[in-house]
């Protein structure tokens, strides 16, 4: 039989051209930010270039006999010493005679600084070559200008990266947003589908009791075994209605002995396996267990589930389902297993067996495991997983429930 996976409502389809949108959404939105970017630091960079040489030229006038002592103080307080970009002034020799923004105050001349000056001249002249400032009649006669970009483009060349961070965040967010929705509709229309399952069932309930009480005032001797069959189906579907009436709010949790509970659940499915139980195995491999705290009915809901899908699974002649337990006191927990030598769960599938409306089979919701998840983690605190899937081998489930102390 080909297994086919189905999700409710078309969510898979919607979830996947959701996440293409947001993702080609982000890429685009990051792709114009840096070529806007770009855009505008190459231009940045010209105006830098335009600018330095302009500052040259003016240290070239300053530099000049003809120029006046007005003149001077002009360039050197309205220009020069206004610059807001990386320049040092050196001379033939490499030492440094003016500089400005470069962390350093233009009046510090100690040796230290000056090397540390020199240190960037060197930083600098490796990205643009030095601008020579002519004085005096003689070429031989220069100072050297050096420079680099201004502090904005070395900030807004990290400003791609920050846009597309932001982006990134912001789809983070819608995406976690979407989820949550979904998430919370999902589960909206299971718990009426849970609370409405109870309310049909409860009809047809108590005119199958009223029934039964007639049937129990005339019975015959041999018909006493079927009333009472019949009897234990009918407290079996008052259970089950009983459990689809608590999703969707907190059930009342006392404490219990989880042993209890699967060996009931066990004899319950031993009883209508097959062939009269031939071929499949039902095992319970059980250790002593403290009393934990939970909703019985629930819990049972749980192994029945964990059971049905091992029963699915197995080879109807030679399946073998092993339900096992165990204390973990240095965590203090409860631990149920159930393992089986099934087919087993494809690599592919055991991320999703988990979510909601998932399911191989032609027929079903495939709530069972998630209503099971639900139960265990949000109803108990516990925690439930699927602990390893080797096919035709072994297929394990794993429950932790926690064992309050004083309980």
């Amino acid at each position: 039989m080909k297994s086919r996976r189905k999700y409710l409502g078309g969510y898979a389809e919607y979830s996947w051209f959701f996440k293409g949108s947001l993702v080609v959404g982000i890429v685009l939105i990051a792709l114009i930010f840096v070529y806007y970017t770009q855009v505008v630091i190459s231009e940045l960079k010209d105006n830098s270039a335009r600018v330095v040489s302009a500052y040259a030229r003016l240290w070239q006038l300053v530099a000049l006999e003809s120029t006046t002592g007005e003149e001077i103080g002009l360039i050197f307080e309205e220009v020069i010493q206004k610059s807001r970009f990386p320049i040092v002034v050196t001379d033939a020799a490499g030492e440094p005679q003016a500089w400005r923004e470069v962390g350093i105050p233009w009046d510090d001349t100690s040796y230290l600084s000056k090397q540390k000056i020199k240190q960037m001249v060197g930083k600098m002249d490796k990205k643009r070559e030095p601008i020579p400032i002519y004085y005096g009649e003689s070429k031989d006669n220069a100072l050297y200008l050096h420079y680099a970009d201004p502090r904005i483009i070395a900030r807004l060349r990290w400003m791609p990266l920050v846009q597309i961070a932001v982006v990134l965040l912001l789809g983070l967010a819608a995406f976690v947003s979407f989820q949550n929705i979904k998430r919370s509709e999902q589960r909206t229309i299971w718990v009426g589908m849970a609370k409405e399952t109870a309310h049909q069932l409860g009809t047809p309930l108590s005119s199958l009791l009223g029934w039964l009480e007639l049937l129990k005032q005339d019975q015959k001797k041999e018909d006493r075994d079927k009333i009472e069959k019949m009897e234990k189906d009918t407290r079996r579907l008052e259970k089950v209605a009983n459990r689809f009436s608590q999703i969707g709010s907190l059930p009342e949790l006392k404490p219990a002995q989880l042993n209890h509970i699967i060996s009931e659940v066990a004899s319950y499915f031993r009883a209508r396996l097959p062939h009269n139980g031939l071929g499949v195995n039902i095992k319970e491999e059980l250790a002593p267990l403290p009393e934990v705290e939970m909703n019985s009915d629930l819990i049972a809901w749980v192994v029945e589930n964990l059971i049905k899908n091992s029963l699915q699974a197995v080879d109807s002649k030679e399946g073998i389902i092993t339900i096992w337990t165990k204390q973990d006191q240095a965590q203090n927990k409860v631990i149920l297993g159930v393992t089986d030598n099934g087919k087993g769960i494809p690599s592919a599938d055991q991320k999703r067996i988990f979510r909601p409306g998932y399911t191989t089979k032609k027929r079903g919701w495939g709530l069972g495991l998630s209503l099971a998840k639900r139960i265990v983690e949000e109803y108990h605190s516990g925690r439930i997983y699927l602990k390893e899937s080797i096919p035709d081998i072994r297929t394990t489930f794993v429950v932790f429930l926690p064992v309050k102390t004083g309980v």
